[in-house]
């Protein structure tokens, strides 16, 4: 009886003598099924495309390493209100700017030359600066300690946007929290105070000492902002705006001559009592608003040092 003749391989396959399978594998015999084609190469293996090709970010989009200056700002301010440092020291800062105002307001005696309501019940602005300014170092100099500006500055590359990001928020922060509680200790003073103890102040008055109060501890904070990115130290930077603050109001009017003079007249501590009593009542030729110029100059001064420092160092 003849042997049947097997049928031909199919074009691509293996021939069914063996000749042309690929290496490794065996021909198939007379019945089986022809030779499989290998699988292609999976994900991770040399040669495998990509599952999801990477499509090149298209021009005016900016890709990962260059997010939007919103993305940057709503990241710091997540950071800054999940901070517990950040609730206590707005808590005690308002505490001592109401507090102050009804302590005032209830020990205050009769006076032949009063000064207004709003004057006498902002006088605990001057102590609570410490603590804005101390927030102000915080927000930054707590980065360096705990190293999370490595991670902040990989995730944002562009170091200048991340400073002037906790800039916007932090001011946007003090000044709010600022304004409603020198209101509020205005109010309260002004409820205490009987007229001759304090006299009533005018609506100039009124807008001026609250909110030239809450400017004032938006500037110092940035201020202290600035201060903390250049010197990277909680303390060491927490004692050096201290020190600008309270000595040259202190030991300006030792020094001798014009300098000692302009230290007088143009500290921040004299520019926030023309804020508060109005210039007729504190020394220097600067008007009250004129000054507030003056301090954001100081804070914008600091903000750029820490800027160069921020962009030309390492972190």
């Amino acid at each position: 009886m003849a042997t049947p003749t097997p049928p031909p391989a199919p074009p691509g396959s293996a021939a069914p003598n063996g000749h042309g399978a690929p290496y490794g594998h065996q021909a198939p015999s007379y019945g089986q099924q022809p030779y499989a084609q290998p699988y292609p190469p999976q994900a991770g293996m040399p040669g495998a495309q990509p599952a999801h090709p990477v499509q090149p970010a298209q021009f005016g989009v900016p890709g990962p390493a260059h997010p939007h200056f919103g993305r940057i700002l709503l990241s710091e301010w997540t950071k800054i209100r999940t901070v517990r440092s950040t609730t206590w020291t707005l808590l005690v800062m308002a505490a001592i700017i109401i507090g102050m105002a009804a302590i005032v307001g209830g020990s205050a005696n009769p006076n032949t030359d009063p000064d207004t309501t709003v004057t006498l019940s902002l006088i605990g602005v001057m102590i609570a600066q410490i603590a804005a300014a101390s927030l102000g170092v915080l927000t930054i100099s707590a980065e360096y300690t705990t190293g999370m500006i490595r991670s902040t500055l990989t995730a944002y590359p562009r170091r200048v946007s991340v400073l002037a990001a906790k800039a916007v928020v932090f001011a946007a922060i003090m000044f709010v929290v600022g304004l409603v509680s020198c209101t509020l200790a205005f109010l309260l003073g002004d409820a205490m105070m009987a007229s001759d103890v304090a006299r009533e102040p005018t609506n100039s008055d009124i807008v001026r000492g609250l909110v030239g109060s809450a400017v004032y501890l938006a500037l110092i904070g940035l201020f202290s902002l600035g201060i903390g990115t250049m010197l990277r130290h909680s303390a060491g930077a927490i004692t050096t705006v201290l020190g600008l603050i309270l000595l040259p109001s202190m030991f300006g009017g030792f020094v001798p001559g014009k300098l000692g003079e302009a230290i007088s007249h143009y500290n921040p501590m004299n520019l926030l009592l023309k804020m508060i009593a109005g210039a007729g009542d504190v020394g220097g030729k600067l008007e009250p608003w004129p000054g507030m110029l003056l301090m954001a100059a100081y804070a914008g001064a600091a903000l750029l040092g820490g800027a160069v420092l921020l962009r030309s160092r390492d972190v």
